[in-house]
């Protein structure tokens, strides 16, 4: 009877991790680049968004560009909503600068919804 139940057990223990390790995890693809600091600002706010074209890769480039005083300490691109599996990074400039171009790409057949935050004094 015990040998029953502890096989019954590891039976159901093996099951339950196969079962876990089938199932994809949703992957988020966000962009966290530097630290927001005491006394940062937000410097500019953008929302991009495309939708979805069969068969097709579609990328948008978001450009800040600040006065000569400006110096950036966060990028951050958020994925909004269900992920479609877009990628963003960044392609120049960035923290310590006073510019940056965050590119933002789909994934075949899919769109996106980000908004892109640029933080910095």
């Amino acid at each position: 009877m015990e040998m029953k139940s502890l096989a019954l057990l590891v039976f159901t223990l093996l099951s339950v991790n196969l079962v876990c390790s089938a199932v994809p995890l949703a992957s988020r693809s966000h962009l966290n680049v530097g630290y927001i600091y005491p006394g940062d600002r937000l410097l500019y706010r953008q929302y991009l968004q495309k939708l979805a074209l069969p068969n097709a890769i579609q990328y948008q480039d978001f450009i800040y560009q600040g006065n000569r005083s400006t110096r950036i300490s966060a990028v951050t691109a958020t994925e909004i909503g269900y992920t479609q599996y877009a990628s963003a990074w960044i392609i120049r400039g960035g923290v310590g600068y006073n510019n940056v171009t965050v590119r933002v790409q789909t994934y075949r057949g899919y769109g996106y919804y980000y908004v892109i935050d640029v933080w910095g004094r």
